[in-house]
């Protein structure tokens, strides 16, 4: 082993051993000014070393540590008075006790403890040595205490600076987890509506061919032209929103993303399910009024889903659109027949379009609710708010249903 190796735990070792370890010469050298003579050398030693070894202990004991080197220095101090000239003593060991005291406790612990200490030495110097600089005694614990308040604050700001650094790195990574998810949660929407519209379609258009394959031929014909025009456009849109996942910029880039549906393309998407066979009848009152991006692509989507869903969930069935413009918003009302081939509601599903459904009109600080109708079909509502507008919170509540 080396010296270097040797001393390395030595280099390790905390401010306060250094400061009790440098403590112990300092006491000895002042304490040997008040010596008599080479005769009282050896009882000033044991007695500078009786003083110091309390400080060792004094990041365990503070308060233990404080009474017996304050003790042991009045002690000192008014011996001292007996000496001709009188001496005065530094009570060193009792200002690094009474530092430490001053670095772990309350303020106002610590000035009582620090007003004792004063009260008990200066009195002891006074007694013995009336004419002396006994005022000293007086700064010596009040510059312990300031110091070790000074020490206390510096550390408490900086563990408060860290708290704060810790608190917004923490924020900062939930922040970025957030929208991470947020926009995982965009990505899955967009992915439902796409392909579950579009696969919808093939569906009934399938259906609609092979029933007129060998009836009629021309319709059968037309029925796989907009299967085959439905799995483009479905593949399009999920290239589009799959490359978003390949591409870790795009999700912090707008203008990469494909764009948002808006309210001039709903006649083309209400065609799509017309021409798929979906008997679709819809109704628009009021004149339509600026709609915030959010609402505009909520209520585009919200149709999109609920003809979606009636188009796999009630085949034959009658579906009636009806939207309402008014003062505050708009209120949409999807509401489909049984299905024609019996009274219960084909394929009830997972339940993610509804959920879908809920959470755009959520994010769009409006409202959606979904459910069976008195006949047997089932009814979707969503309202709405105009841009500027709060949500009015008109549309009535419906019971909930584990359909799609």
């Amino acid at each position: 082993m080396t010296w270097t190796q040797q001393w390395a735990p030595t280099r390790r070792l905390a401010p306060s051993t250094w400061l009790t370890l440098a403590a112990l010469p300092l006491m000895a050298a002042l304490a040997l000014t008040t010596a008599d003579g080479p005769r009282s050398v050896p009882l000033i030693g044991a007695l500078v070393v009786v003083a110091w070894l309390p400080l060792t202990l004094r990041s365990r004991h503070p308060w233990a540590v404080l009474v017996a080197v304050g003790a042991l220095d009045t002690a000192g101090i008014a011996a001292a008075g007996h000496a001709h000239p009188p001496s005065t003593i530094v009570p060193v060991a009792t200002i690094l006790a009474l530092g430490t005291v001053a670095t772990r406790f309350s303020s106002n612990l610590v000035w009582a403890a620090t007003a004792s200490v004063i009260a008990v030495q200066l009195g002891a110097a006074v007694v013995q040595h009336p004419s002396g600089s006994d005022w000293l005694y007086l700064n010596w614990p009040i510059l312990a205490t300031v110091v070790g308040r000074l020490v206390k604050e510096r550390k408490e700001r900086i563990e408060a600076a860290d708290l704060r650094a810790e608190n917004a790195e923490r924020t900062k990574v939930a922040e970025a987890e957030r929208r991470v998810t947020a926009e995982r949660v965009r990505i899955a929407h967009e992915l439902h509506d796409v392909l579950a519209h579009h696969i919808a379609l093939v569906n009934a258009q399938a259906s609609v061919a092979q029933y007129l394959l060998e009836r009629d031929p021309a319709a059968a014909a037309e029925a796989l032209d907009g299967i085959a025009a439905n799995s483009s456009a479905a593949m399009e849109e999920l290239r589009a929103t799959l490359g978003l996942l390949r591409d870790r910029d795009a999700e912090h880039d707008s203008d990469r993303r494909p764009p948002a549906p808006t309210l001039d393309q709903l006649d083309r998407l209400l065609a799509t399910f017309t021409d798929a066979g979906l008997r679709l009848t819809c109704t628009r009152r009021g004149t339509p009024r600026p709609l915030t991006g959010p609402a505009e692509v909520a209520l585009y989507r919200i149709v999109q889903e609920a003809l979606t869903n009636a188009t796999k969930h009630a085949p034959g069935a009658q579906v009636e659109l009806t939207i309402e413009w008014t003062d505050h918003g708009v209120d949409l009302t999807v509401l489909n027949t049984p299905p024609t081939h019996g009274g219960a509601l084909v394929d009830k599903g997972t339940g993610h379009g509804l959920v879908g459904i809920r959470e755009r009109a959520a994010a769009a600080e409006g409202l959606a609710t979904a459910g069976p109708s008195a006949d047997g079909g089932f009814r979707v509502r969503a309202h709405l708010p105009l841009r500027g507008a709060p949500a009015s919170g008109s549309v009535a509540p419906l019971p909930d249903t584990a359909t799609p």
